[in-house]
């Protein structure tokens, strides 16, 4: 062995300088993020007819700021504009492939709002595809209005908002609360939303059956229900777990 080269080796190794994963800025293995939909900037965005959908300010435009995903100890920082609602939603989406059943829970530790609109939305979302028209389910939270489960059932088509029970409606997070706890469950076709204060008591937000394909996309959401402006939402407690082979 040559012991000149082995001494020359261990002095140049003892004089890196050691990278710890809060110094990568690789985002972790299997998230992935992104702009969807509307939300991605300069790509040119269906018109909608408004005798199908209404009328919505935000129809028929795109994003003009770009969104941003980043990720520290845990804890996941979207930025995004525009909005998960009517037939093409928009965003910053972080997501990694999911098939068949699973539990995915995440603590809304705060959202930013500079645009001030109540529509803003931090949102766990189980989605087919990357496109604004993707068939979806989504347990949101608003910085204004609170909690709310919506889906879209068939691609290109309305969003529906489940409403609460009125004759008996359950507990619930109060609104403009944060930190807030957030769960969304699939059992085959079936999906239910949940929030909670402590995410230990959960209360239910809405239960629906829709023909969603096994293989889907699972993630996290923020949106602004704007243009020109990015609604920051931060999550951690992120928990994903899988309940079917």
């Amino acid at each position: 062995m040559n012991l000149r080269l082995l001494a020359s080796t261990l002095l140049f190794a003892s004089s890196l300088t050691p990278l710890h994963a809060a110094d990568t800025p690789a985002f972790p293995k299997p998230w992935k993020h992104q702009d969807i939909g509307s939300g991605q900037v300069g790509k040119a965005v269906p018109p909608v007819p408004v005798e199908k959908f209404g009328k919505n300010a935000l129809f028929g435009k795109g994003g003009t700021l770009a969104g941003s995903a980043k990720h520290a100890d845990g804890v996941f920082t979207l930025e995004g504009t525009m909005d998960i609602w009517g037939p093409m939603d928009g965003g910053h989406f972080v997501w990694q492939p999911m098939q068949g059943d699973f539990v995915f829970v995440a603590r809304v530790a705060s959202m930013g709002n500079p645009g001030n609109n109540k529509h803003a939305k931090a949102s766990l979302c189980i989605r087919e595809s990357l496109e604004g028209g993707s068939r979806r389910v989504a347990q949101t939270i608003t910085p204004v209005d609170g909690t709310q489960f919506l889906y879209r059932e068939a691609t290109d088509n309305k969003t529906v908002r489940v409403m609460p029970n009125a004759a008996a409606p359950p507990p619930s997070v109060p609104k403009e609360k944060f930190p807030c706890w957030l769960k969304l469950v699939r059992r085959g076709h079936e999906f239910t939303g949940y929030e909670s204060l402590d995410g230990e008591t959960w209360w239910l937000t809405g239960t629906i059956k829709i023909d969603l394909k096994a293989d889907a996309l699972i993630g996290l959401a923020s949106t602004s229900h704007t243009t020109d402006s990015l609604t920051t939402s931060v999550f951690d407690h992120v928990t994903l777990t899988k309940t079917s082979k």
